[in-house]
């Protein structure tokens, strides 16, 4: 069901999708988990996702776009994130499409207001209840107006639950830490001995990201 696109239907998207993939266009990106198309009329731009692979491979991508749609839900009000318009026939992720380049392409004219306000955002994504987990890529993060932070790509993103799920509060909890620690490598460009002593206290590596340092260091010294 498609929520806020007035005039376009559901079939009608799902035509142009199974168009797109059978002759190979309107591909905007590709990746493991699938590939993202890019919808243009008249009145709408849209970023629809699409899961590949067959059999246990493809429904575990459906299950995994479906978990996305989810977190999409409870992110309407938040607006440093793109609108998320709903599934086509269930497997077809629909996404608004934002005009801007990542982070990775290109950095933003005003580095510190830049990530002043990718800090608050981050905050307010989890006053909401959700981590992000993947911020550490600079492609998840677009540069709006050369200045302007919007978080994208939530695949890999947590939901808080109730106290009762146990597991869940320690996932959390590590995935609210990888969004902390990946603010501050993107702030100082993985320049550690740069960090104030304000920022420091957003800054705890977590187990995996020791062991990989550990792991870069005997690779290095061999």
């Amino acid at each position: 069901m498609l929520d806020g696109l007035d005039g376009l239907s559901e079939n009608r998207l799902q035509q142009w999708i199974e168009n797109s993939l059978a002759t190979g266009s309107h591909q905007l990106a590709a990746g493991y988990q699938g590939q993202t198309l890019l919808y243009r009329d008249e009145q709408y731009q849209l970023v629809i996702k699409v899961p590949h692979g067959r059999g246990l491979s493809r429904y575990f991508h459906i299950r995994m776009l479906k978990h996305e749609h989810h977190i999409y839900q409870k992110l309407k009000n938040f607006s440093a994130a793109p609108k998320c318009y709903g599934l086509v026939a269930n497997q077809y992720l629909l996404l608004e499409y934002i005009e801007a380049p990542s982070l990775r392409k290109s950095p933003p004219v005003e580095e510190r207001y830049f990530f002043q306000q990718l800090f608050k955002r981050i905050q307010a994504l989890h006053q909401l209840g959700i981590a992000h987990m993947d911020l550490k890529k600079k492609d998840n993060l677009l540069v709006k107006d050369g200045r302007e932070p919007i978080l994208i790509d939530f695949g890999a993103a947590v939901e808080k639950k109730s106290a009762w799920h146990l597991f869940n509060r320690y996932w959390y909890q590590l995935a609210v830490r990888f969004d902390y620690n990946a603010w501050i490598k993107l702030k100082y460009k993985r320049r550690m001995d740069k960090i104030t002593v304000e920022d420091s206290a957003y800054y705890h590596r977590t187990f995996t990201e020791r062991l990989a340092k550990k792991l870069k260091r005997f690779v290095h010294k061999k």
